[in-house]
């Protein structure tokens, strides 16, 4: 899951909060007696025979962490394929997008304190951070205190030149993420000679970028310790605080990433497409056995149990397994674009990106037309627990489905518990071990009973929304600039 901005919870609540103009409050999409026998073969296989967990450690154990564009995330590209082909999935096949730049850690970052005192620091390379110079870094520390365009021009003069800090206090709560990416826009414009954001307690890192587009930054930056950073802050109390550091990354421009693309055709609508989707890529301290390796697993598991009933629904199940999610949604951007002209084929998008915990439903982003469109499948995931939805918006920017719900595609993510998700994720303790089997399958069952029973519907799941629509709900939510920024720098379509 793409998670930004020194681990605080940034979201773009735009959200499909109110009903579409054209929709139907009382329809609910039709679940027939032939569809509910096979979801209940569906999910009667993947509760006692389900291979996600297998998978998993495959991917886990045998690829490992798999950076965007990294040679471990092309071994990951391959797997995936030899899975789908071992399979019999039809049109087994990548697409390519272009990453502006690949990174990966070279060389351990070493920093410390050198004055008022030395003391070493927990420092890593942030993710697509150029490399320091071969002497390191040395300067003197100020402390950022707003992260706002109107703060970091107020105090342009202070920073150039100088190694800023900025924490989760500059962020401040819950700020709008296009106006962070302004204020670093304004950042780099101040020219400091770097900066040092903040990663997890106790010393621990936590893979991060702070580029939206897969570019590098141009200036170094680290992320310290959460102790780290407070010690500093208080030694600046007192007078200048200076600093040393490096580390040595490699990069590699223009790098053609593939996303994985296979496919169920459907038995009477095969040019109307249900959309079942998870990144493959991951950051680097784990194995990213839960992100994403568990939302993998899924999708490989979905297509193993759906081919193995034996009935193909009425339209296309196409799975797809993305690449660059971490580093800015950029696979699901560029499929998206990419089959733009498509988009009102697609019935549906289902997305597995919040750990293997076990589900509740399923995230909505706020369309109540999908809610009531789900009503009829809901009693098909009563045994499982998970029946349910939540209109809860607290992921709508940080996963695949969003360039989907910009161009008016019905999406749903998987609802699963994540107390314990979000202790692990981006961490070094994202390894497989951490992943429940019996949790996960729970996750699948879902997954295929839900994905299958809107396939093999006689009727559409939910309407596509204008564009119109979409303009004014992110008008609406007073989120209309942000999306103009980001799209501005061709985050989105």
């Amino acid at each position: 899951m793409f998670h930004k901005m020194s681990c605080s919870k940034l979201v773009l609540p735009f959200l499909f909060v109110s009903l579409l103009a054209s929709a139907n409050l009382s329809a609910q999409m039709p679940v027939s007696p032939e569809t509910r026998t096979n979801v209940a073969r569906i999910i009667g296989d993947v509760m006692v025979n389900g291979k996600a967990y297998k998978y998993d450690r495959q991917l886990a154990d045998s690829v490992g962490p798999r950076l965007t564009g990294s040679e471990n995330y092309v071994h990951a590209v391959a797997w995936a394929q030899e899975q789908f082909r071992s399979l019999n999935l039809a049109s087994v096949h990548t697409e390519p997008f272009t990453l502006p730049s690949t990174w990966e850690p070279e060389t351990p970052a070493v920093g410390r304190i050198t004055a008022p005192r030395t003391q070493e620091l927990h420092i890593y390379s942030l993710g697509w951070s150029p490399s320091t110079p071969a002497s390191g870094v040395k300067g003197e520390v100020v402390y950022l205190d707003h992260l706002t365009v109107e703060a970091v021009d107020a105090q342009k003069d202070k920073l150039t030149g100088k190694i800023v800090l900025v924490d989760k206090q500059s962020e401040g709560s819950d700020p709008a993420i296009g106006q962070l990416f302004k204020a670093i826009d304004s950042l780099k414009a101040a020219s400091p000679k770097a900066v040092f954001f903040v990663g997890g307690a106790d010393g621990t890192e936590v893979g991060n970028a702070f580029t939206f587009d897969g570019t590098l930054l141009k200036f170094p930056a680290a992320e310290i310790g959460l102790e780290d950073a407070g010690l500093i802050r208080r030694l600046l109390e007192h007078g200048p605080v200076s600093v040393e550091f490096s580390f040595k990354n490699r990069t590699r421009s223009n790098v053609k990433v593939d996303n994985v693309v296979a496919e169920i055709p459907g038995s009477e609508l095969p040019n109307e497409v249900v959309i079942v989707a998870g990144h493959l890529d991951s950051w680097h301290p784990g194995t990213g056995a839960q992100d994403n390796g568990t939302g993998v697993s899924t999708v490989l598991d979905v297509a193993r149990a759906i081919k193995a009933a034996g009935r193909a629904p009425r339209r296309t199940m196409r799975f797809l397994l993305i690449g660059g999610e971490e580093q800015g949604i950029l696979g699901s951007t560029a499929y998206a674009r990419s089959h733009q002209n498509q988009m009102s084929s697609i019935d549906c998008v289902l997305v597995s990106d919040t750990g293997a915990q076990r589900a509740r439903g399923w995230y909505v982003m706020g369309r109540d037309d999908e809610k009531q469109a789900l009503a009829n499948v809901e009693p098909l995931l009563a045994g499982l627990g998970s029946g349910d939805t939540t209109p809860s918006v607290e992921f709508l920017f940080e996963t695949d489905h969003v360039s989907f719900d910009l161009l008016g595609v019905p999406t749903l993510v998987l609802w699963n518990d994540i107390d314990k998700y979000f202790k692990l994720h981006h961490k070094a303790s994202d390894t497989f071990d951490s992943v429940n089997q019996a949790d996960l399958n729970q996750g699948v069952a879902t997954t295929a009973a839900t994905a299958y029973a809107i396939a093999d519907s006689a009727q559409p799941f939910a309407p596509h929304a204008t564009p119109a629509q979409v303009e004014e709900m992110l008008r609406s939510k007073r989120q209309w600039d942000d999306y103009q920024y980001f799209k501005g720098i061709g985050v989105f379509p």
